[in-house]
């Protein structure tokens, strides 16, 4: 079965009404990283928030919930909400690096039906592919560090 073929430099929403995910081909310079793919279309979210070396993060928590993964300046790789506090403050699964952050824009990702998690080496590429997996939802692609990594991503 022929596969399409979508280059990928950030979270992207592959496909938003499902499809088959037969896998990816991928190619990552000098750091590590991991990327996520999911069966689902919920919209990231993105807001401003303030936070300085702790797991407290405040901001606000609407649209937010436990285990959705956060992206953002100071935030350590494949951390995730570990809890909400209230409307204004979430407490994060590590602390927070790089010093006192103010109005500092993070992602959230939904977590829903997770497909897998893929830990690529610095300085590799490679291809994952026969995958052939059914997506009802949508198919998105998450990676914790797109400045070295690139990917294409195989889908029908």
């Amino acid at each position: 079965m022929p596969v399409n073929s979508t280059k990928i430099t950030a979270n992207t929403q592959v496909s938003s009404i499902g499809g088959t995910f037969d896998g990816f081909i991928f190619f990552n310079g000098g750091t590590a990283s991991v990327v996520y793919v999911f069966d689902n279309n919920t919209a990231d979210v993105q807001a401003p928030f303030d936070y300085n070396n702790d797991p407290t993060i405040a901001g606000p928590t609407a649209g937010l919930s436990a285990g959705m993964l956060v992206f953002g300046d100071g935030i350590p790789e494949g951390a995730t909400i570990s809890s909400i506090t209230d409307a204004l403050n979430f407490e994060l699964s590590a602390s927070t690096t790089g010093g006192a952050k103010t109005g500092s824009l993070l992602t959230f990702v939904a977590v829903d039906n997770p497909i897998g998690k893929f830990k690529i080496d610095a300085n590799t590429s490679d291809d994952i592919r026969g995958l052939e997996i059914i997506c009802r939802n949508g198919i998105k692609i998450v990676a914790n560090n797109f400045t070295s990594l690139e990917i294409f991503a195989l889908t029908n």
